[in-house]
């Protein structure tokens, strides 16, 4: 339809199958009817549509709708081909086009899919979060790791809450990516605006944007915010592979027992319980840094303002967001069903001479031995394997650095004591008073959380009911819920 115009006659079917996007543009079929909804209303506002006119588009855009974009065929884009299927219905489809370009139609349909897709990724991290505090209400405790070897005591409550801060983090990423993402680019047409008397703030709004994308080749020339709404993606992804891994590994050391229902077994070996969801939760992480790399490759040195190198971000955007959102859904049930072995964890909390730390601190604390003195007496009993030493051993490493001590052996015993030595005294320890302050400060975050989200939420549909209502308004009807 669009190259008759200018050439006359039908593009190369190779080069046109090489070129179309109808194939991942089914991801957006539904937001371009959105968007041609809210320019036709436009259009009839500004006097380029009569009333007539515009309720034929919108009666052609329902039926296009409901029969969908299957069969759809030989179009360069989404774009085009709802276009073309409007104006088989009604001539007045010949107009729906006016002062608008695909450069700025495709940019607001791109921000309406990554908008939604935000929004539902912060739902799910907010239900992960709920997850990982309903597990963390265990105060158990565990071995702690640095370079993955044993290290200090903890508390397992304390570990998870740890987890719990990183997708928060996650959550606040979304949203940040969401404010930015919320704005209209429609009326900017192919870059430099148009010369129709078009009302951006009237679209914008009924479209549930927050605020216009003011700079009308900014608007059409932008794609930072496919960049960072994958790269929120591939953020969280790496906080999940991290946990998987470790998933993983405390499966083998005998920690956690996995789920019957997240796990596999082998075609072979009877015995095995494989780590199969963990795993694959693992590798989408690497997947995503991959979009994201291809991603800022593409965009990296286009020259201003639109080429069509954007077509092949816009799959990357899809694929990131729903991919994520997925991958969430699944971990979060996966963590859900853990069992934690708490007699093994508890056992193997003082593996590895996990307590040699307080030994040092005690002689600090008690026998005003500089801390970097008391970290060689200890570190040379370590060195010698001994990794269970009696105050004779610690005197006796002790006189080698000229000092005499004489340390009662309960002194010892007293450092070896689980529950004394996780009673730290800094904020955000592992003290049980710290963590249990910890845990209701992050269940008052998962409420404001969620009021955050309803209200944006409410901001959002309030802009799509009030273009229901301008529908409504010249006497005609639009019910899909978007």
């Amino acid at each position: 339809m669009l190259r008759e115009g200018r050439f006359g006659d039908k593009m190369n079917s190779k080069a046109l199958k090489f070129s179309s996007s109808l194939e991942h543009d089914r991801n957006i079929f539904l937001y371009d009817t959105l968007v041609d909804l809210a320019h036709t209303l436009n259009l009839l506002k500004s006097g380029y549509l009569s009333k007539e006119e515009t309720l034929e588009i919108i009666e052609a855009l329902k039926e296009v709708l409901a029969k969908g974009s299957e069969n759809w065929k030989d179009y360069e884009d989404v774009h085009e081909a709802i276009e073309a299927e409007i104006t088989k219905r009604t001539l007045a489809g010949k107009k729906l086009h006016t002062g608008r370009s695909r450069n700025d139609e495709v940019a607001t349909c791109l921000r309406l899919f990554a908008r939604d897709h935000l929004l539902l990724l912060a739902e799910k991290l907010i239900f992960l979060q709920e997850v990982i505090l309903k597990i963390a209400e265990d105060d158990e405790i565990m071995p702690g790791f640095t370079h993955f070897q044993f290290a200090q005591p903890t508390r397992l409550s304390h570990h998870l809450l740890m987890f719990f801060d990183l997708f928060e983090r996650n959550f606040q990423h979304a949203l940040e990516t969401f404010r930015r993402v919320n704005r209209c680019p429609l009326g900017s047409s192919a870059f430099a605006g148009t010369s129709y008397e078009l009302d951006r703030e009237y679209v914008s709004k009924i479209l549930g944007f927050d605020e216009i994308l003011e700079h009308s080749e900014d608007s059409v020339a932008s794609r930072d915010f496919i960049i960072e709404s994958v790269f929120v993606c591939a953020l969280a992804l790496l906080n999940v592979s991290r946990i998987c891994e470790e998933v993983i590994l405390f499966s083998t050391l005998g920690f956690i027992e996995l789920p019957n229902a997240y796990s596999s077994t082998s075609s072979i070996m009877p015995q095995k319980k494989n780590p199969d969801i963990a795993e694959l939760l693992r590798a989408k992480c690497g997947k995503l840094i991959g979009l994201l790399t291809s991603a800022m490759a593409i965009y990296k040195a286009l020259p201003f303002s639109y080429n069509r190198d954007f077509q092949e971000m816009n799959p990357i955007l899809y694929t990131a967001l729903r991919e994520t959102i997925e991958s969430l859904e699944v971990f979060s049930g996966m963590l859900s069903e853990l069992k934690f072995k708490k007699d093994v964890m508890r056992e193997r909390a003082l593996e590895g001479f996990t307590f040699a730390t307080e030994l040092a601190d005690l002689l600090v604390r008690d026998f005003k031995v500089p801390f970097r003195d008391a970290h060689k007496i200890i570190a040379k009993i370590a060195s010698e394997g001994n990794y269970n030493p009696s105050s004779k051993d610690i005197e006796r490493s002790a006189k080698e650095l000229g000092y005499n001590l004489k340390i009662p052996e309960d002194k010892i015993s007293e450092a070896k004591d689980l529950e004394k030595l996780l009673e730290r005294k800094t904020i955000g320890s592992t003290a049980k008073e710290e963590v249990a302050r910890m845990k209701a400060l992050r269940k008052e975050k998962i409420l404001r959380q969620k009021r955050e989200l309803m209200r944006i939420r409410r901001r959002v549909n309030s802009g799509l009911e009030l273009l229901k209502a301008e529908i409504k308004k010249i006497g005609g009807s639009f019910d899909v819920n978007w």
